[in-house]
C-alpha cells in the first residue's frame, strides 16, 4: 500500500489538478488501485478531490511538507559530498606524511 501512496503523491507533487487517467498513466497503478488510494488520501486530508471533475491535487500543507522533505534530502546529499571530500583530503594528507617518512 505504501508504494501506491508514494506513487499518487509523486504524481501530484506539482500542486496542480490531475484527473484519474493522468494519475494512472504516470504511475504503475491500475485504475481500481489508484481510486482506492485516492479515497484513502482524501479521507485523511492529504489531497483534495473534485468529485464532479474526477480530479485530485495535494492539499497545500502536504505540498509544503513534500517540498520540505525534498529540500532536506538535497541538503543531506550535499552534506555527504562535503564529508566525502573532507575524508579524501585527510586521506591525501596522511598519504603525503607517509611518503615523506620514506
Amino acid at each position: 500500500m505504501l508504494s501506491a501512496i508514494d506513487e499518487i503523491l509523486w504524481s501530484l507533487k506539482d500542486g496542480k489538478w490531475h484527473n484519474l487517467k493522468e494519475i494512472t498513466e504516470n504511475s504503475s497503478l491500475t485504475e481500481p488501485k489508484a481510486k482506492m488510494t485516492i479515497n484513502f488520501l482524501q479521507e485523511y486530508s492529504f489531497i483534495q478531490v473534485d468529485e464532479n471533475e474526477r480530479k485530485a491535487k495535494l492539499r497545500p500543507q502536504m505540498l509544503s511538507f513534500i517540498d520540505e522533505i525534498q529540500r532536506a534530502e538535497k541538503e543531506e546529499a550535499s552534506s555527504h559530498k562535503s564529508l566525502e571530500s573532507a575524508v579524501s583530503i585527510k586521506e591525501f594528507a596522511s598519504l603525503r606524511r607517509s611518503l615523506k617518512k620514506i
